[in-house]
């Protein structure tokens, strides 16, 4: 639970994944290998910037959940994962400030796709929009004071997974 009133939101970018197929359905497209690799590299990263994870919302989308996985098991305390339905693609951040403001953690991480990442990036800092570059398995960190909303939140940084390439 939050001991302040500063929350603050991890955005990760699922990892790399299969190429679309019309024999598989968007949603049940795997991590690859390299995918997986990237995100490995990724969590020693994450582990130094983001050390207390609370809570990890995820995608429903496999390679969503493959990522977040891989980030909960690297960490000494395994974090919660919790599947939502509504960080599928095409994610509303409007819907997104609901659902987190149910939550009253300090740290929470979501993982999703692009471009609503960016999207999100750019509502929640500014009332103007700001084109963002999201690679996969790249980390953005938002911190707001009191509560999650539009235009309130600040960008602290945002590190591409080029930094492991």
């Amino acid at each position: 639970m939050s001991l302040t009133n500063d929350m603050n939101l991890f955005l990760i970018r699922h990892s790399i994944a299969e190429n679309p197929s019309t024999l598989k359905s968007d949603s049940l497209r795997e991590l690859t290998a390299d995918g997986k690799s990237l995100v490995i590299k990724m969590v020693n990263f994450y582990k130094l910037i983001a050390p207390n994870i609370d809570l990890i919302l995820t995608s429903p989308f496999l390679r969503a959940i493959q990522t977040a996985g891989l980030i909960s098991s690297f960490y000494e305390n395994k974090i919660n994962i919790i599947k939502e339905n509504n960080l599928a693609a095409c994610c509303n951040t409007g819907t997104l400030i609901e659902i987190l403001n149910i939550y009253d953690y300090e740290n929470i991480a979501i993982i999703g796709h692009q471009p609503d990442l960016s999207n999100h990036i750019s509502n929640f800092t500014s009332s103007a929009f700001v084109n963002l570059v999201f690679r996969p398995a790249s980390i953005a960190k938002i911190r707001f004071e009191y509560k999650i909303g539009f235009n309130k939140g600040v960008l602290e940084y945002l590190i591409s997974s080029e930094i492991v390439y």
